[in-house]
């Protein structure tokens, strides 16, 4: 007999592990999830949670990995875009320099900036030698004279034609404009009339080719009632644009303000959207905005206008299984951090528009995702920090010491093994069962059966007495049982 501690008041005593949970009502019939790879970044598998919560993961800083330290990028360089690509990582950035004080280095025309990097963590600008800027063409710049923000990606349309395989979408004073190109270095424009022109667009405006469905969508900014949201726009040519539409966010929050949003498909589970957006405080003058780091500084940045001294910015994050609906969670996924010279700024925890999965410093340690975020923003010395995330870990399904218990929602599958990406403490462990649609144990897969799982594994094969093929119970309605304590589950998968 195993045992756990209870997971609800309404329990006082030792209850065993084969007991199954009171019947479900019946839903309207399973979820078909094949072999992809489940998150639990939303309830939508979830059908009970006892003394277990979904709680929201958090990047932790690395070292500074790029500085925009030449004189075409400046102190407020910006809407940076990263794309794995044949076997190197490929950046592009905007340089950008808004002079504030007549001692700094004066304005100039946006520049979009060509970086890149075999490991996703030391980055190389290349001298190109293809704009000439100042008299010089011995830069890494691809495009300039951009009115605001240039975010392309690689286009695998299997319709693409080879001068168009990279695409971006930039804007203009009207709209926004479709550029391509076929080395994601010269770039033409697809015209000179936008593609899209409802919207405000001063932010990172990103578009792709989604394979799932077909089309290309645009992801871009606009307002409603006064206030920064986000929309998503559909295409089947990259030309002809359906109108933007918002996004509808829940749980609804009065007066949320994003500016970029950093949507894409997620690239472990495609058929999951993930956004990380930037959030948009503006607060007034106060003493603990006084108490702030460089006040001087900030008063500076406020003589030119009031909000760019005194707005804050943080990072939340968000997913969605149709890309118009998003789970939003409300608690900040990417804080500031400690004061520190140059932090709690209008412009702070600006990411880069796509994720890396970069070594571990740990030798012999699974790979990471790795974020990049600008720091010092406004600063000529401005800096680009990279962040890493346990992969898969958004979000986890959380069991204390005590123990709990989580209960999905009837599914069916394909594949012959179960593997869950998780951690335990030393002490802790999972344990999973396999029951019919009403919640009872199948033969040889209950609780009593599964051999205790216990560690720290991106990808462990789940066994019952010593055994691990599932594939008798493929496509029929099962839910998945699994009891935890002092672990965090973050995704599974069926696999062949």
């Amino acid at each position: 007999m195993r045992w756990f501690c209870p997971l609800s008041a309404a329990f006082l005593a030792v209850m065993s592990l084969s007991t199954p949970l009171p019947a479900a009502d019946e839903p309207p019939g399973p979820i078909a999830i094949g072999s992809r790879r489940e998150l639990f970044v939303d309830d939508f598998l979830i059908d009970r949670l006892r003394n277990v919560r979904l709680e929201l993961q958090h990047p932790q800083p690395q070292e500074i990995s790029f500085a925009c330290d030449q004189p075409w990028e400046g102190n407020t360089c910006i809407y940076f875009r990263i794309i794995p690509d044949q076997g190197k990582y490929r950046m592009w950035y905007q340089g950008a320099q808004w002079q504030l004080d007549p001692a700094e280095p004066p304005t100039h025309p946006y520049h979009i900036c060509y970086a890149e990097s075999t490991d996703g963590i030391t980055w190389t600008k290349p001298n190109l030698g293809l704009i000439e800027i100042n008299g010089s063409t011995q830069n890494n710049v691809v495009v300039t004279g951009i009115y605001d923000n240039f975010t392309p990606f690689r286009d695998e349309n299997p319709k693409c034609a080879p001068e168009a395989r990279y695409k971006a979408l930039g804007q203009s004073r009207d709209g926004l404009i479709a550029w391509q190109s076929a080395d994601g270095l010269r770039w033409t424009r697809l015209g000179d009339q936008p593609v899209i022109k409802q919207g405000a667009f001063d932010s990172q405006n990103v578009g792709f080719w989604d394979a799932q469905e077909q089309r290309y969508r645009a992801y871009v900014r606009d307002f409603h009632d006064g206030q920064r949201d986000i929309r998503v726009a559909y295409s089947d040519d990259f030309r002809t644009w359906t109108t933007p539409k918002p996004l509808s966010l829940t749980p609804e929050v009065k007066r949320e303000q994003y500016y970029t949003n950093c949507i894409d498909r997620y690239y472990r589970a495609p058929h999951l959207f993930l956004g990380f957006p930037v959030r948009y405080v503006e607060r007034p003058w106060s003493p603990s905005m006084r108490a702030l780091p460089d006040l001087a500084h900030r008063e500076l940045r406020a003589r030119k206008e009031e909000r760019i001294g005194t707005a804050i910015t943080d990072g939340v994050f968000m997913s969605s299984r149709d890309g118009e609906n998003f789970h939003r969670w409300n608690e900040a996924f990417l804080r500031i951090g400690p004061e520190r010279p140059g932090s709690w700024v209008y412009g702070d925890c600006y990411p880069a528009h796509g994720l890396v999965e970069t070594p571990s410093k740990l030798p012999g340690a699974p790979n990471e995702l790795s974020f990049y975020i600008a720091e010092h923003y406004w600063r000529t010395a401005e800096t680009i920090r990279r962040w890493t995330l346990r992969v898969d870990g958004f979000v986890a399904a959380k069991a204390p010491f005590e123990g709990g218990e989580l209960l999905t929602k009837p599914f069916t599958f394909t594949g012959k093994q179960l593997t869950l990406n998780f951690e335990t403490s030393a002490a802790g462990n999972l344990f999973v069962e396999l029951t019919d649609p009403r919640g009872e144990p199948l033969t040889g897969f209950s609780l009593d059966d599964c051999d205790e799982i216990f560690g720290d594994s991106l990808d462990r094969v789940i066994t019952w007495q010593g055994k691990s093929d599932t594939s008798l119970l493929a496509g029929r309605p099962v839910r998945l049982r699994i009891l935890l304590r002092d672990a965090e589950l973050y995704s599974f998968q069926f696999r062949e």
